[in-house]
């Protein structure tokens, strides 16, 4: 019997060989990761519709501390998806942001 090869995996033969020296780098890489990125946090960004009702846009961002998250999330609010998502609505002063340190919800 002739072993056939899967369509969604390549043949073994082609699989790339581990070097000795990759397996340190890259568990190096992701404990120096997860070193670096300590908590989650919540970031409310209140805005206004163009309609003038008034809601509010949530992002979830991973930092060190809270005033990197609020920065996080102020820079990723002015990306063009950010903007489609809340439906062109304007950013109110950014002073208003707040920011919370995520909690596991209830129905976890």
């Amino acid at each position: 019997m002739i072993a056939s090869a899967s369509a969604f995996a390549p043949p073994p033969e082609s699989a790339p060989v581990p070097m000795a020296s990759d397996a340190g780098q890259s568990s190096s890489r992701v404990a120096a990761w997860s070193r670096r990125v300590r908590s989650t946090w919540y970031v409310t960004v209140p805005v206004t519709l163009p309609d003038g009702r008034v809601g509010t846009q949530t992002f979830v961002e991973w930092a060190d501390s809270s005033g990197q998250a609020r920065t996080a999330a102020l820079r990723r609010a002015g990306t063009p998806d950010a903007l489609r998502r809340r439906r062109n609505a304007l950013i109110l002063p950014a002073g208003q942001v707040t920011v919370e340190p995520w909690k596991r919800p209830a129905w976890w």
